[in-house]
Order: structure tokens, then C-alpha cells, then sequence
């Protein structure tokens, strides 16, 4: 359920307070620093973000600035322990101080936004990482604050992405996996109509969760609704301002596999390799095989393709899923071959990743053929 609120802000409120509101110079420390991170120059953006901690070292922007940019430079943090803990700290200082500022007026929305911020980064790291009980802990406090935003969208539009990520999130996480429907007592109704309404909506109408408005909306369409082709536009976008975003790269080459657009993706491919992250490298070998098996109709290359991808490890929120594609992919070029036994060994094994509407489709189509 911690998923849900996963509210990747990305960083203050257009009603950002008093002081910094009335600094010009804060202000662009903050634009100039968002705009260093989101395009991978992390030494810039420290010394944005770190600039604006001197000055303004009790309010919680520069806190949650910081950690996010840890989340980029460092992904995943699993694989970085000493920064993991530079991390927690930020957030758990982040939240520490918009607490106290709620604490001191209930109606201080900007205050809202950084603890939905910081306990829902918390609880999808303690998730991540197998602590349910601290997960569960952050997610309800992060509730108790995305209670009063769900209400709030209309006097604060960066709330229409919290907003969206939980109306659609309320429904679709339960349908897939309904062992917490139980919990869902305890929790708001959704509506993933009104859901993806808020996240295009966000994605014109907020200042500083434009750009997590265009990759989440994407990866909804893709994910949930199987519509790749939708997600196009969002991450063409994202690119045009940020092309050497490592997670935007990334959408664009599964994007443009699963739409069949393999001579564009090609350029992609090759990209991801360069970054030589291992997660990536295995996905960019997905996607080869799929560019393999549907484009170029050759059947052994894509099965080769397919294995040196499971060679390489999956992250838990960007790949699994697209590891998921690599089984079913080999699957079905077994079943082609008349090899029953080893498509069904494939597709069992796809069914502990794929989440994708589409995958999941495919699952049910080839289990019918097996």
C-alpha cells in the first residue's frame, strides 16, 4: 500500500513561505538546481541546494531537494549504503521541521506537501528494502496529511499530482494485488477515471511536479492502461529538456520496443549501454530481443537476446517488469519451436514480474495456447 504513496514531488509548493517566496536568489538556486538534477549534473545542483540550506537552514526545502537528488545519483540506493544513510537523514529532517511548521497552523498547506513528501519517500524506501513495519509506519503518516491535499487540489494545484498518483493507485494496486484489499477499508475510495484526470491536469497546470506529472502520467498509460503509444508525447518532452535523464532514457527505449519503433529506438539502446548500469544494460538487451523477435523475425537471435538480458539484475520499480517481458518473449519463441515443456517453464517464471496490463494479457493468451 506504501506505493501508493510514492508522491515523487520533486520539491516545493507554489506557495512556497515568506522569506524564500520574497528571495530571488533562492528561487533561482531552486529552478537552476531542479534543472541540474533532473538532467544528471549533480555537482551543479549540490551546490544549488546546498547554497540554499546555508541560508535557510530550518526550512525543509533544501532537505528533500538534497535527498532526491541522492535518489538519481546514487540509484539504486540499496546498492549505496553510506549514501542511504545521508538520505534518511535528509528526509527525516525534512519532515521534522514541515511537522513543526504544521504544528504551528493546520491551514499551512506548503507544510502539507513537504510531510506527504518525506514520509512517502521514507515508506517507499523502508518498503523497498524489506522493513514493512517502518513502510506501514511512514505510510500512515503520510495519510493523515494526503487526507487534507485530496481536499486542497483546487487552492493548490502542485496537489493534483498526489492527487492523481492516489485515486488511480486506490484502485489498480488492490485489483493486482488483492491480498490487501482487507486494508482498503482504512483508506479513501479512488477512481482511476478522476486519477488520470488529475495527472494530465498536473501536467499543465503545476510549476514544480510538472516533469513527475509527464514520467508518472507515461508510465500509467504504459503500465496500467497498456496504451504505450500515449506515453510518447510525455517522454519526448521530458527529453527534449532533459536528455540525459537516466530514468526518461529509459522510458523512451521501452516505449519505443513496445510500440514497434525499433530503427528510432536503436539510438536509445545504445545510450542506455553507454550508462553502464547494469539494470539498463540488462533492459537494453529486452528490448533487442523484442526488436529481434517482432522487427527483424529472427528467432535465435532474440532468444539469445532474451537470455544475456536474465544474465544482468532487475530493480524492483523501473525493470522487473520489463524482465517479465524477457520470459515471456522466450516463451513464445519456444512454444514456436514445439518445445511445450520449456514454454511452460518460461511463462511460470514471467509470472513472478509482470504487472504490465499488456504482459498480463499475453500471460493469459499463451497460457490458453499451453
Amino acid at each position: 500500500m506504501w506505493r501508493i504513496f510514492l508522491v515523487l514531488f520533486w520539491l516545493i509548493s507554489w506557495n512556497i513561505s515568506g522569506q524564500i517566496l520574497s528571495d530571488n536568489q533562492a528561487k533561482e538556486w531552486i529552478s537552476n538546481g531542479l534543472n541540474h538534477m533532473y538532467n544528471h549534473e549533480f555537482k551543479e545542483s549540490t551546490d544549488d541546494f546546498n547554497a540554499l540550506k546555508s541560508k535557510y537552514p530550518k526550512h525543509p526545502s533544501s532537505y528533500l531537494l538534497l535527498a532526491m537528488q541522492w535518489e538519481k545519483q546514487y540509484f539504486p540506493l540499496k546498492d549505496h549504503p553510506n549514501q542511504s544513510k545521508a538520505y534518511l537523514a535528509y528526509l527525516e529532517r525534512s519532515f521534522e521541521l514541515a511537522e513543526a511548521a504544521f504544528e504551528k497552523n493546520e491551514n499551512d498547506l506548503e507544510a502539507v506537501f513537504f510531510c506527504i513528501s518525506s514520509t512517502g519517500f521514507l515508506a517507499a524506501y523502508e518498503a523497498d528494502n524489506q522493513n514493512f513495519m517502518k513502510a506501514v509506519s511512514y505510510t500512515r503518516k503520510s495519510y493523515s496529511f494526503l487526507k487534507i491535499a485530496l481536499k486542497n487540489t483546487d487552492k493548490q494545484p502542485e496537489f493534483l499530482y498526489s492527487a492523481g498518483i492516489y485515486n488511480y493507485y486506490r484502485i489498480v494496486y488492490p485489483e493486482l494485488h488483492p491480498v490487501i484489499k482487507p486494508l482498503m477499508v482504512f483508506f479513501e475510495e479512488g477512481n482511476k477515471r478522476v486519477g488520470l484526470n488529475f495527472l494530465e491536469q498536473s501536467t499543465r497546470k503545476t510549476i514544480f511536479v510538472k516533469n513527475e506529472g509527464r514520467f508518472y502520467l507515461g508510465y500509467v498509460y504504459n503500465k496500467y492502461e497498456g496504451t504505450p503509444a500515449k506515453a510518447l508525447p510525455l517522454n519526448q518532452a521530458l527529453l527534449e529538456d532533459f536528455p540525459s535523464n537516466h530514468l526518461f532514457i529509459l522510458q523512451r527505449a521501452e516505449l519505443l520496443a513496445l510500440t514497434h519503433n525499433f530503427e528510432e529506438g536503436e539510438i536509445y539502446l545504445d545510450k542506455l549501454e553507454k550508462l553502464k548500469i547494469p539494470y539498463f544494460t540488462g533492459a537494453a538487451w529486452v528490448f533487442r530481443g523484442i526488436a529481434d523477435e517482432f522487427g527483424k523475425r529472427k528467432m535465435a537471435q532474440a532468444e539469445a537476446h532474451y537470455l544475456k538480458a536474465l544474465q544482468y539484475p532487475f530493480e524492483e520499480r523501473f525493470t522487473k517488469d520489463i524482465r517479465g517481458l524477457a520470459y515471456l518473449g522466450l516463451c513464445r519463441i519456444a512454444h514456436k519451436s514445439g518445445q511445450k515443456a520449456k514454454a511452460k517453464k518460461y511463462l511460470h517464471l514471467s509470472k513472478e514480474y509482470i504487472e504490465y496490463k499488456n504482459s498480463q494479457d499475453e500471460y493469459h493468451r499463451l497460457s490458453k495456447l499451453l
